[in-house]
C-alpha cells in the first residue's frame, strides 16, 4: 500500500502550532463542560436534545479554535480511515487510481449493476454523544478533526454509514456499491482542482468501467454537496477550464446532504442556528477563503449562484437535497432549492426536524434507526434503482 499519510498531504506543523494544540484541546474539554452545565438551562435556542447540545458545542469549539493545519496535522487521512475500516469489518479493500493525481475506494462489489459516486464533506468528530454524566471523559484526541469545508479528509463515519446502508439495500433485493473518491484539500490544493477530480470519478466510472449513466447516481455532504451539485452543472453547462463529458443518458439521480451551496452568510438560519448547529460562520469564511484562494466565486464554485435556467436542462432524472431544521445553510439550501424545483420539477426536498449540520455522521453517528434525512435518502435511493 502507498505512503498513506503523504498522498493526502498532510502539513508538518512548526514548534508554536504544535506546543498551541494541547492548548486546544484544553479549550474544547472547558467548552464542553461549560455546556453540559449551563445546558440544564438552555432555552428554544439550543438543541432539544441534551447529548445533541453537549456535542454541538464542542464542535463548535474545535471548528473556531484549530488551525486548518493544525486539523489536517491531527486527523487520518481519507486512505488511513478507509482501510480501518474495511479490515475492522473483515472486508476486502478495492482502491484504483484515478486521473488528477487522486484515488477513489470501492465499497460493496464493484460489479454491482448500480453505483454511487459520492463526495464527501466534513468528516466525523466526537464518537458518540456524551451522556450527562460522561462529559468529563470526553475523549478530545479522537474528536479533534472537526474541520471540512473542502479542507478535511474523510473519516470512518463515511464509510461506515455507506458500508451500513448499501448492506440495507441489497438485503432488500438491489445491486449496489459505492465509489468513493478522494479529492486533494484545500488549502495544498484550491478551487476548481477539486470539481476537476470529480469530474474526473465520474469520467472513469462510465469510460475505464463502461457503465451507462441511467445506472449511476451521484452525491455528497457538506463540501462534498457542492461538488455533487457543480458537477451537475457541469454536464449541461461545462467550466471552462474542465473538460467536458457527454452523456448518453441521463444519471439515475443527484443529491446533496446538507450542501454548501453558497459562501455569503447574510441569511437568518446563521443568527437563528448559531447555537443549534455544530459549525461556525467563522469557521465557513476559513475554509471558503482556503478553497477560492483569493478568486471570487462564480455558478460551479458556489452553485447557488447560476441562473434558475441553467438548471432547467440538468442531465439527471432526479434531485434530492436534504437539510436539518437546526443548520446555520438551512437559509441558502432552501433558496437553492427553490430555484432548483421553479425549473426542474422532480426536485425533492427534505427538512429533518432538530438536525444539525450532517447530523446522521456527527450527533447520530452509528444511530441504528438513522435520522430523518437518512432514512429519506435510502428510501429515495432505492427508488432509482
Amino acid at each position: 500500500m502507498a505512503d498513506v499519510k503523504s498522498t493526502d498531504q498532510v502539513p508538518q506543523l512548526g514548534f508554536w502550532e504544535k506546543v498551541d494544540l494541547p492548548l486546544g484541546q484544553a479549550t474544547v474539554l472547558v467548552h464542553s463542560l461549560f455546556a453540559a452545565i449551563t445546558g440544564l438551562f438552555r432555552g428554544q435556542g439550543s438543541p432539544k436534545v441534551f447529548s445533541h447540545h453537549v456535542t454541538a458545542a464542542a464542535i463548535r469549539t474545535m471548528v473556531d479554535r484549530l488551525s486548518v493545519r493544525q486539523a489536517q496535522y491531527m486527523s487520518p487521512t481519507t486512505p488511513q480511515s478507509y482501510h480501518a475500516v474495511v479490515k475492522r469489518r473483515g472486508l476486502q479493500p478495492e482502491v484504483v487510481k484515478l486521473p488528477h493525481d487522486t484515488e477513489g475506494y470501492w465499497m460493496g462489489k464493484k460489479s454491482a449493476k448500480n453505483v454511487i459516486i459520492y463526495y464527501h464533506g466534513e468528516p466525523e468528530t466526537l464518537p458518540s454523544p456524551p451522556r450527562p454524566t460522561e462529559v468529563y471523559s470526553i475523549k478530545i484526541q479522537s474528536s479533534i478533526s472537526a474541520r471540512g469545508g473542502f479542507a478535511m479528509a474523510a473519516t470512518a463515519a463515511h464509510f461506515d454509514f455507506w458500508i451500513d446502508l448499501i448492506q440495507v439495500l441489497n438485503d432488500q433485493g438491489h445491486d449496489i456499491a459505492v465509489f468513493f473518491p478522494r479529492y486533494t484539500l484545500a488549502p495544498q490544493a484550491t478551487y476548481p482542482t477539486q470539481l476537476r477530480q470529480a469530474v474526473g470519478a465520474l469520467r472513469y466510472i462510465l469510460g475505464d468501467e463502461g457503465r451507462d449513466p441511467s445506472t449511476v447516481i451521484v452525491g455528497g455532504d457538506s463540501a462534498g454537496g457542492n461538488l455533487a451539485m457543480a458537477l451537475l452543472l457541469h454536464l449541461s453547462h461545462p467550466h471552462p477550464e474542465i473538460d467536458q463529458i457527454n452523456l448518453s443518458a441521463s444519471l439515475a439521480g443527484v443529491f446533496a446532504f446538507a450542501p454548501w451551496v453558497n459562501f455569503d452568510q447574510d441569511w437568518p438560519s446563521y443568527k437563528t442556528n448559531a447555537y443549534k448547529d455544530i459549525i461556525t460562520g467563522k469557521a465557513l469564511s476559513e475554509w471558503s477563503n482556503a478553497y477560492l484562494d483569493g478568486k471570487p466565486g462564480d455558478n460551479w464554485s458556489e452553485p447557488s449562484r447560476a441562473p434558475a435556467e441553467w438548471w432547467k436542462d440538468a442531465k439527471t432524472e432526479r434531485i434530492l437535497l436534504l437539510a436539518g431544521s437546526d443548520e446555520i445553510l438551512l437559509g441558502p439550501i432552501e433558496d437553492f432549492a427553490k430555484k432548483l424545483k421553479s425549473v426542474f420539477p422532480h426536485t425533492t426536498f427534505v427538512v429533518g426536524d432538530d438536525e444539525s449540520h450532517d447530523a446522521h455522521l456527527y450527533v447520530a453517528s452509528g444511530s441504528k434507526e438513522g435520522t430523518q434525512t437518512s432514512r429519506e435518502l435510502r428510501r429515495w435511493v432505492a427508488a432509482r434503482l
